[in-house]
C-alpha cells in the first residue's frame, strides 16, 4: 500500500479507539506519581500492551516497561517512547492532595500517545506493510526531582542514574534499538535542542554555639548567602557568552533554631549548558565560587556532582520527518522549526548513542512547570498525538524501512552503550574542605 493509505488505516483505527485513548491520558493525569514510584501507571501501560499481544517487559528501571511489536527481522528496531513520571507542585490545583505530585508536564500525554499509537498500529492490521521492529516503552524518571531519595536508591544500588533513560541505557533496555523518538505535550508544536545539566549537592559546614554571642562560631548560613551571590555574579558573566546556559538551586536546610549559629545548611543546584565542553567548565566554575564563599568566612563544605542529562540534539531527517507529519495531521499547524530551550531532557543521553527526536504537540495550556498547566485541548493532546506518533512509524518502517535504514546508518558523533557509561560517570565528583579550627 502508498504510505498515504497506510496512515488513513491506521488513523481510522486511532479515531475509532479515541475514547479509550483519551481515558488512558486522564486515567494517568488523575494518578499522578513521580519518579520511579509509577506503579499505577506501569500496571496501566502494561495492561494496554498484553492487550494488543505484545507481552510487555515490566519492572526495568524499578517501574519500566516495554512491549515489542515485530514485524520482520531484518530491518531496524526502532523505540516510541512514553513518560510516566509527574512533577510535585502542591499549589497546583489538581494535585493528590497527599503527596502533591501532578502532570504538570504533560507526561501523561505523553503515555497516552505513545499507547494510542500502539493501539492504532495493532488494531489497522497493516503488519504486513512494515519492516523490522517498534519497542513501545514507558520511561520512569524523567523529571530530575527528590534528589536526595534518589542518591539514596544509588547508594542502596536500587538504581544507577538519576533519570530513567540513562538508567534503562545502563540496563541493556535499548541495547538492539537503532533510533527512538517521542513527543511531549505542549502549547504548540516544535522541538529541541535541549540543554544537558550535571546536579549539585552542597553542604556548608560551620560551627554552632549561641546566635546572641556569634564570635565563637562559623555561620554555615553566612557560607552559603555568598554562595548565592557568587552563583549570581557567575550566571551574569555567562549570560554574555552564551545565553542557553542555567544555574538554578533551592535551599533545603538553612539552619534548625533561630537562637543557634547554623553548622550546616544545605543546597541542590541543576548547572545546564548546551555541550558537553561548557558543562564542564560551568562545572569547574560553579565549585570554585562555592569553595570561594566557604574560605571566606571559614566555613567548611562538601560539593557532591551527580551526572544529569546529557544536551539533546534531534535528527535532522526524524525533525523533517515530524515536521511534514505534524502539518499533514494538524491543518493549525505553523511553521516548524528548531526552537532551543534551556530545560533539559533525558533523551539528551539516549541522544548520544543513537538518533532521536524530542518533539512537541499541541494540546496543553498554561505555564510548563506551573500550577495553572492543564491539558486544555485532549483531541490534539491525546489522539493527534497518537496519530503523528504512529505516522511517523509509518515513514519509518513501510517501503521496507528505507527511511528507518537511512537514519540508523549515520552515527556521526555517537558513541557507543560503555563510552556513554564512561562519560555519564567522568562527571561524577566529591569536593570538600574542613571547617577551619
Amino acid at each position: 500500500m502508498a504510505f498515504e493509505e497506510l496512515k488513513a488505516k491506521v488513523f481510522a483505527a486511532i479515531d475509532a479507539n479515541a475514547e479509550k485513548i483519551i481515558n488512558i491520558g486522564d486515567t494517568i493525569w488523575k494518578n499522578p506519581e513521580p519518579g520511579y514510584r509509577e506503579f499505577k501507571t506501569a500496571a496501566l501501560a502494561a495492561d494496554v500492551m498484553r492487550s494488543l499481544g505484545l507481552s510487555p517487559r515490566e519492572k526495568l528501571g524499578i517501574t519500566g516497561v516495554r512491549g515489542d511489536m515485530t514485524f520482520s527481522e531484518d530491518a531496524p528496531a526502532i523505540a516510541i517512547l512514553g513518560e510516566m513520571d509527574s512533577l510535585i507542585l502542591p499549589n497546583h490545583p489538581e494535585c493528590d492532595p497527599e503527596t502533591g505530585a501532578v502532570h504538570a508536564c504533560g507526561h501523561n500525554a505523553s503515555m497516552a500517545g505513545m499507547l494510542g499509537a500502539a493501539i492504532g498500529l495493532s488494531a489497522a492490521g497493516i503488519a504486513k506493510e512494515l519492516s523490522g521492529k517498534i519497542a513501545f516503552v514507558a520511561v520512569p524518571a524523567e523529571e530530575c526531582i527528590e534528589i536526595e531519595k534518589r542518591l539514596q536508591m544509588i547508594a542502596e544500588k536500587k538504581i544507577s542514574s538519576l533519570g530513567g533513560k540513562g538508567e534503562l541505557i545502563r540496563q541493556g533496555v535499548f541495547d538492539d534499538i537503532q533510533l527512538a523518538y517521542m513527543l511531549h505535550a505542549g502549547g504548540k508544536y516544535g522541538c529541541g535542542p535541549y540543554n544537558g545539566f550535571v546536579s549539585k549537592k552542597v553542604v556548608f559546614k560551620g560551627r554552632s554555639c549561641h546566635a546572641a554571642s556569634p564570635g565563637g562560631g562559623i555561620n554555615a548560613l553566612h557560607a552559603m548567602t555568598l554562595a548565592q551571590t557568587a552563583v549570581g555574579l557567575l550566571r551574569e558573566r555567562w549570560s554574555g557568552m552564551n545565553p542557553t546556559v542555567r544555574i538554578h538551586g533551592i535551599v533545603t536546610q538553612g539552619g534548625d533554631v533561630v537562637n543557634i549559629i547554623p553548622d550546616q545548611c544545605k543546597m541542590e543546584f541543576l548547572v545546564r549548558a548546551n555541550s558537553i565542553a561548557t558543562l564542564k567548565t560551568l562545572h569547574t566554575e560553579f565549585d570554585r565560587a562555592m569553595q570561594g564563599a566557604a574560605m571566606a568566612v571559614g566555613a567548611g563544605i562538601e560539593i557532591v556532582t551527580i551526572p544529569g542529562y546529557m544536551p539533546h540534539c534531534d535528527d535532522k531527517v526524524l525533525e523533517q520527518i515530524y515536521s511534514a507529519t505534524a502539518a499533514a495531521v494538524d491543518p493549525e499547524v505553523p511553521d516548524l522549526g528548531s526552537n532551543p530551550s534551556n530545560a533539559s531532557t533525558d533523551m539528551g543521553d539516549l541522544s548520544t548513542i543513537m538518533p532521536t527526536l524530542h518533539g512537541h504537540t499541541a494540546g496543553a495550556a498554561g505555564t510548563g512547570h506551573g500550577i495553572n498547566y492543564r491539558i486544555a485541548d485532549k483531541q490534539k493532546a491525546y489522539v493527534v498525538n497518537a496519530k503523528i506518533v504512529a505516522s511517523m512509524a509509518i515513514d519509518l518502517l513501510a517501503n521496507n524501512a528505507a527511511n528507518a535504514r537511512k537514519i540508523a546508518e549515520n552515527r556521526e558523533g555517537k558513541l557507543s552503550k560503555d563510552e556513554y557509561i564512561a562519560l555519564a560517570d567522568a562527571l561524577n565528583s566529591v569536593v570538600s574542605r574542613e571547617v577551619e579550627e
